[in-house]
C-alpha cells in the first residue's frame, strides 16, 4: 500500500465491495478496520464522512471514481483483493469489480 495513489478512494471502493452482498463477514470487518488504520497512518487521511456510512450508495462511489484523474489500477487491485478476503468472489462482488474495471479502463 506504500505506492497507493488514491488512498481515500480505495476505502470507499473497499466498502462498496464488502457491502456488495448483504452480510459482512468477520474477516471483511477486520480488513476494513485495518485498511482505515493503514490509510490514516501512512497517508494521514481520515475520512469522517466514510466513518459514518453504514449503507453505501454505489452511485456516490462511482461518482468519486469518475472524478479521479489518471491511472486507478491501485484502486482496482485493492478492490480485487478485498473481494477475496472472505473466500470465493460471489456474483455481486464480481458485478462491482466488473463495473470498477470498466470505469478504470475508460481513461
Amino acid at each position: 500500500m506504500a505506492g497507493d495513489r488514491h488512498p481515500q478512494l480505495m476505502l470507499w471502493v473497499a466498502w462498496l465491495v464488502i457491502r456488495a452482498n448483504s452480510k459482512i463477514a468477520d474477516d471483511e470487518a477486520l480488513l476494513m478496520r485495518h485498511l482505515v488504520w493503514l490509510i490514516r497512518e501512512r497517508h494521514e487521511v481520515v475520512d469522517e464522512r466514510l466513518a459514518h456510512v453504514v449503507d453505501i450508495d454505489p452511485a456516490e462511489v462511482w461518482k468519486r471514481v469518475d472524478a479521479e484523474a489518471g491511472d486507478l489500477s491501485d484502486v482496482l487491485d485493492a478492490a480485487e483483493r478485498v473481494a477475496t478476503v472472505d473466500g470465493d468472489v460471489n456474483s455481486r462482488e464480481k458485478a462491482v469489480l466488473a463495473e470498477l474495471r470498466e470505469r478504470c479502463h475508460r481513461r
